[in-house]
Formats: C-alpha cells, structure tokens, sequence
C-alpha cells in the first residue's frame, strides 16, 4: 500500500512539473504534415530579412505570449527571420573521398610505373588529369554544399509551439 501511495505521488510531482523542453520553433512546409522542431538550448544559424549577414546564437527560451525567440544577447521575432542554414557534414566527407581518390590515383600511378621494370611504361597526362579533376571536384562539392539553406516565404515558415498540457 505504502509502494502504491509513493508511485502515486512520484508520478503526480513529475507529471506536474513545467517542462521549458516543450516550447519548439517548428519549420513548416506547405502541404506536407511532418515538420522540423528545434529544441530550446540548440544553435541557430539566421538571417534576418534586412541583412545579408549570417549569426549564431543558442535558444535560451520560448516566449509564445509575445511571440518572441529569447537568445542569449537579444529577443528575436520569427517573422524577422529571413532563413536558416545548417552545416552538412556529408558534403565534407564526400570531398575528402573525391580527393583522396585523386591523390590514390596518381599515388598508383607512381608507384606502378616506378616498380613495372617495363622502361615503355610512364605516368601519363591522363594520370595528371584524373587526379586534378579528383581534387577540383572534391574541393568544390565540399566549398558548395557546405551548408543546407532554409529560406522563409510562402512555401516555408516558421512557428513557435507550445505542446505542454
């Protein structure tokens, strides 16, 4: 009975608890029901609508009241935001693949033409040629596709939720 009463109780002081964690910034898409929710304490990367700069900052807090993003060194209204930008990871290690392809190319190239024994046998222009599109390639996908950008307008835009009971 006493185990009965303490989960009882325990469960009534956690359920009751107001929970920060519930307020979300929600990217919604039209005409698609799954969206994106940032949690309070992640980093944005923005830009707001009347510059061409990007910042960092942290979400300290929600305000759905006023509708306002509360960081660290000034309040935010979604509607000031113009898009949002995350860094890809994939795209790095793609350009380190395609230039390490290049270098390893070329690195074979050598070395078989150094070890063959046939004095017919060299490296090639071709060899050279594969290895700098390798290492263009893989520089470009890396410097292009750095970062996803998320523009607000009429097909995208950005809510503040509240989802506690």
């Amino acid at each position: 009975m006493r185990l009965l009463l303490l989960c009882t109780l325990l469960s009534a002081f956690f359920f009751s608890i107001d929970s920060h964690a519930q307020k979300v910034l929600q990217i919604e898409r039209y005409g698609r029901a799954e969206t994106e929710k940032i949690f309070i304490g992640e980093g944005i990367e923005y830009q707001l609508t009347d510059s061409k700069d990007w910042r960092y900052a942290v979400i300290e807090d929600i305000n759905i009241e006023q509708n306002l993003i509360v960081l660290a060194d000034r309040y935010l209204d979604p509607g000031k935001i113009a898009a949002f930008r995350y860094y890809q990871p994939i795209s790095r290690n793609l350009g380190f693949q395609m230039m390490t392809f290049g270098v390893a190319w070329s690195g074979y190239a050598l070395v078989g033409t150094a070890l063959d024994g046939d004095p017919d046998t060299h490296y090639r222009l071709s060899d050279g040629i594969v290895t700098a599109t390798s290492l263009a390639a893989g520089y470009g996908v890396m410097k292009l596709f750095k970062y996803k950008k998320i523009r607000f307008g009429k097909r995208k835009r950005l809510r503040l939720v509240d989802i506690r009971f």
